[in-house]
């Protein structure tokens, strides 16, 4: 039913989030799996990689060794339905640690761009506040350590509000050329809870100058996916609903037929 109101919504695909139950384990399995999506007409866009006991920044070489592995399976399953791109996020908590936290994941990040590279795909990642990397500085580093561009950014609009000291702005001004990945949403500026990551709310529900940012996405050149993020939201039916609406108002806007 959820696939069905997406469809009926006019969207172009869907980007999978990590489930509980296992990935397919055999190209039949994986294309039994795609194909649930092709007879709606919605193209996967790709996942968000997850790996069940590895930690990419974790001091212990077994447990990034694990994730790496689990990652690369991913990336494989993916390049099978044809997609440009994994998403990945550090995990590991803010503050004391997480510098050495984020040299490790900058480590393993490499070695899974290389693979993805090899693969004719990229890696995307976003900074987050309740994770360890939690600020543009970290983030920069990052991507000044791996140093490839096939290891890109994604563009949220309310994490980028709250590491951006209020202006989502900063993020698209500093990393100019990086984003490979765009997670729409509005905001309100804060987080959802006292150790929620930012609040992410249904478009026009914040205070975001929404048009502005697809402005300067456009005239930075992106032309790739914009996906809904509707993380957290209470009534997720009508952020599908309002937020595709308001999205394709403002593309009629900023292409014009």
């Amino acid at each position: 039913d959820v696939l069905k109101l997406i469809r009926s919504c006019r969207y172009d695909g869907v980007e999978l989030v990590p489930w509980g139950g296992p990935y397919p384990a055999t190209p039949a399995d994986g294309r039994d799996l795609k194909k649930q999506y092709d007879d709606l007409g919605l193209e996967i866009v790709s996942l968000q990689g997850r790996s069940r006991g590895g930690s990419c920044g974790s001091s212990d070489h077994a447990r990034r060794e694990q994730y790496l592995s689990d990652l690369k399976r991913q990336v494989d399953l993916l390049r099978s339905w044809n997609c440009e791109f994994v998403g990945v996020w550090s995990g590991g908590r803010p503050g004391p640690g997480s510098e050495d936290y984020c040299k490790w994941t900058a480590d393993t990040w490499a070695r899974l761009t290389e693979y993805a590279g090899e693969r004719g795909m990229y890696v995307v990642t976003e900074p987050e506040p309740v994770m360890a990397i939690h600020s543009l500085e970290l983030l920069q580093s990052v991507v000044d350590s791996i140093d490839s561009r096939n290891f890109r950014l994604i563009f949220d609009p309310s994490h980028s509000t709250l590491l951006g000291g209020g202006d989502p702005f900063v993020f698209l001004k500093q990393f100019r050329g990086k984003i490979g990945h765009v997670h729409f949403t509005d905001t309100d500026g804060t987080c959802r809870g006292p150790k929620g990551t930012s609040k992410h709310m249904t478009l026009g529900d914040g205070k975001l100058d929404l048009l502005g940012l697809l402005r300067e996405l456009k005239e930075q050149g992106y032309d790739k996916w914009i996906m809904l993020d509707l993380w957290d939201i209470p009534d997720i039916y009508r952020a599908t609903i309002v937020g595709k609406e308001t999205l394709d108002a403002m593309q009629d806007i900023l292409f014009p037929a």
